[in-house]
């Protein structure tokens, strides 16, 4: 992204310049009339600029804004929360946008067609600017969305676009509505990163599990996240329109949300008992039953951090709340008591379309987001040959020193891709187990010369994270310069009062280079 000038006009300062160069908003109004087919009627907030572009108000009917979005002053509409987008249609080859961050910088994400793969994203500096969201687009139609992806700070607002072109009617809403309540891992905390490291560069809400649901099911979507949230203090907030000003209120009929997804508790846990957690679940989702009467609610809890967390519970109280309407649904956290990256959310995603087509009746397609998380049994990505938007490709540790994954189809052993792992470094990837489960691994390595070696360890451990492991076994292999298949089987202990939930695998380059592929795990 470009930014395109330092000038942020108001309608006024552009009808200004506009009436100087000889143009008019009469003139302008002929212009859009003359657009033919597919343009919407012409807006007394729309005007041709000197250049020839078509510079079109915010409040024009042409814009489709999904989120919570303020129109008290309609020249500039704000937005508090992630994850809220504006979209235009365009028949032309490029559109600006005149924004306003507010008093912080501000990062937001740019969609043309619907390509999230292919999504860029840029930072807005405070104060009032100018950005090229696309510029050279092939001739034709084209939808382009910007994407709020953070939740810095107060006044993030929408001045206006210029399109190279002639805007079109609007698209037809989305079939399907989802809001989602959550803290900072739904937030986006950390999503660029497999190292919970801080900073706005690394947060995001476009790739989280919220997005990327709603792009699998074809619906839009509400993130009401706040990091550090809890289910009291959303029980407070959820209504607000702008998160960080306590006297806004959201209309929720503006916005009938077919679906209820609240991913909350883990925060509670450090202030209240389990039996005061559970009640803050049903004040909740009594306030959440009244503002969305018709939506199927589902409280989404993680497991994995410590024993009596909320997901030991969540489903007792969704069978004590008895609204049939409210179900409860799982998912696996077994990497380190951190946020989760874009490949652990491409991972959450998939057990709530999983969930959601059970609970819906509904279909959804392909997830657009790489899951870190194996699936029935195996490992997440054994190949090596995706990797998300950021470059972490569903393995712990990916990015210390000594681990590289190679791109060199005539080299792997399969496909494109392997793993490289230099002397002392190591990656690894949990996935859900139970007592008596035996576990065995194959996969294929070769070191980089003679002489060099790989260790493999698979351990069980119990729910509480950061405790030792209740079973280990390591096996240290010496490589030939050929790639050869390797095993390694184990057996999960039955330990009554600490019961096994994860199996961990740990490679380990021991000696030398060792290079691995092809990795499979098979359970019994």
């Amino acid at each position: 992204m470009t930014r395109a000038s330092r000038d942020g006009l108001t309608r006024r300062e552009f009808l200004g310049r506009t009436a100087v160069l000889g143009l008019s908003l009469t003139a302008a109004g002929r212009v859009l009339s003359a657009c033919g087919d597919g343009a919407a009627s012409p807006s007394p907030d729309a005007f041709a600029d000197a250049s020839g572009r078509i510079v079109v108000g915010p409040s024009d009917p042409r814009f489709t804004y999904v989120g919570r979005w303020g129109f008290d002053d309609p020249a500039r509409p704000t937005a508090g929360w992630q994850g809220s987008s504006v979209a235009l249609r365009l028949d032309g080859t490029g559109v600006d946008a005149t924004l306003d961050a507010g008093k912080r910088r501000e990062y937001s994400r740019v969609v043309v067609d619907g390509d999230a793969a292919g999504s860029t994203r840029f930072a807005a500096s405070p104060g009032v600017a100018t950005y090229r969201l696309a510029a050279d687009l092939p001739s034709g139609e084209h939808r382009v969305e910007l994407v709020k992806e953070t939740e810095a700070g107060r006044g993030f607002a929408v001045h206006g676009f210029a399109v190279t072109g002639r805007p079109l009617a609007a698209s037809p809403p989305a079939p399907r509505h989802l809001e989602f309540y959550g803290d900072s891992g739904l937030a986006g905390f950390s999503l660029m990163s497999e190292r919970n490291e801080e900073g706005w560069d690394l947060v995001g809400s476009f790739n989280t599990y919220a997005g990327v649901t709603a792009r699998a099911f074809g619906a839009d979507y509400h993130n009401i996240s706040v990091s550090g949230a809890t289910l009291a203090s959303m029980a407070r907030d959820y209504a607000r329109r702008d998160r960080h000003d306590a006297s806004s209120t959201w209309d929720f009929a503006r916005y009938p949300a077919d679906v209820v997804v609240v991913d909350l508790g883990s925060n509670d846990v450090y202030e209240v008992p389990p039996a005061e957690v559970r009640k803050r679940y049903v004040r909740l989702l009594d306030r959440l039953r009244a503002a969305h009467p018709a939506a199927h609610i589902v409280l989404f809890d993680s497991y994995g951090w410590g024993k009596v967390e909320p997901a030991d519970y969540s489903a007792e109280v969704v069978a004590g709340y008895g609204d049939p309407s409210v179900s409860a649904a799982f998912f696996p956290w077994l990497f380190e008591r951190w946020h989760g990256c874009e490949s652990d959310h491409g991972g959450m995603a998939r057990y709530l379309i999983a969930h959601l087509e059970r609970v819906t009746g509904w279909k959804a397609g392909e997830p657009d987001l790489m899951s870190g998380y194996g699936w029935e049994g195996g490992f997440a990505n054994g190949g090596f040959e995706e990797a998300a938007p950021f470059g972490g490709f569903g393995w712990r540790y990916a990015d210390a020193p000594g681990v590289e994954r190679v791109r060199d189809a005539a080299s792997a052993h399969e496909g494109e891709h392997f793993l490289r792992l230099g002397r002392g470094a190591s990656v690894h990837q949990s996935n859900p187990a139970r007592g008596g489960q035996e576990v065995t691994v194959a996969l294929w390595m070769r070191g980089a010369v003679e002489g060099a070696r790989a260790a493999l360890t698979v351990d069980f451990r119990g729910q509480e994270m950061g405790t030792p492991p209740l079973r280990s076994r390591t096996r240290t292999f010496a490589l030939s310069t050929e790639w050869r298949r390797y095993e390694l089987s184990a057996r999960a202990p039955f330990v009554p009062v600490d019961p096994v939930f994860q199996t961990r695998l740990t490679l380990f380059g021991a000696r030398g280079t060792a290079e691995l592929d092809g990795l499979e795990m098979r359970t019994t």
